[in-house]
C-alpha cells in the first residue's frame, strides 16, 4: 500500500549526479511504500517558513544534530505510529549548513537526527531515503534490513 505521502524539503545550493542517481535507486525503491517527492529550495533565510502549501502539511519533521536519534527499528516503529494515528502526510525538513532557520523551527512537529555529524544536504537527503525504506522494509517483514 501507498498510502503515506513524504516530501523531503531541502536547501541545496549545488548538486551532485553520483548521489543523484543513488536518490533515484532510493525513491524507485520507496515507491513500493510510499509516494515520495523531494522539494529542494533554492534561497532559504531566516525569516522564511515552509512554502505555503507544505507550512500547514501533514507531520512536519526537522532533521538536526540536537533531534532525537532513532535506532533502524526505532525509526520504523515512529513510522508505524505516525501512520496508526492517521498521519498520511510526512514532511521532513533538512535545515541549513547555519541550522533551521527560525520561521521554519517554530512550524516543526518534532525533531529528529539522523547522525550527531553534519553532512552536505545532498549526502543528508540520501541517508534519508535509505533510513525510510529500511523503515518500510522492517515494517512489511522484507529482507533488506537483514
Amino acid at each position: 500500500d501507498r498510502g503515506m505521502r513524504i516530501t523531503v524539503v531541502s536547501f541545496q545550493r549545488n548538486r551532485n549526479p553520483a548521489l543523484e542517481a543513488c536518490e533515484e535507486e532510493y525513491l524507485q525503491r520507496l515507491s513500493r511504500h510510499a509516494e515520495v517527492t523531494l522539494h529542494p529550495l533554492r534561497r532559504w533565510n531566516d525569516h522564511d517558513g515552509l512554502p505555503s502549501g507544505l507550512a500547514s502539511a501533514g507531520r512536519r519533521v526537522g532533521l538536526c544534530v540536537e533531534g532525537k536519534v532513532f535506532s533502524s527499528e526505532g525509526l520504523a516503529q515512529r513510522l508505524q505510529t505516525l501512520m496508526n494515528q492517521g498521519c498520511s502526510h510526512l514532511v521532513p525538513v533538512i535545515g541549513a549548513a547555519e541550522g533551521m532557520p527560525t520561521a521554519v523551527d517554530r512550524q516543526l512537529d518534532e525533531r529528529w537526527s539522523l547522525s550527531r555529524l553534519t553532512f552536505s544536504h545532498q549526502l543528508t537527503r540520501l541517508v534519508l531515503l535509505e533510513a525510510l525504506y529500511r523503515s518500510f522494509d522492517l515494517l512489511h517483514g522484507g529482507p533488506y534490513h537483514k
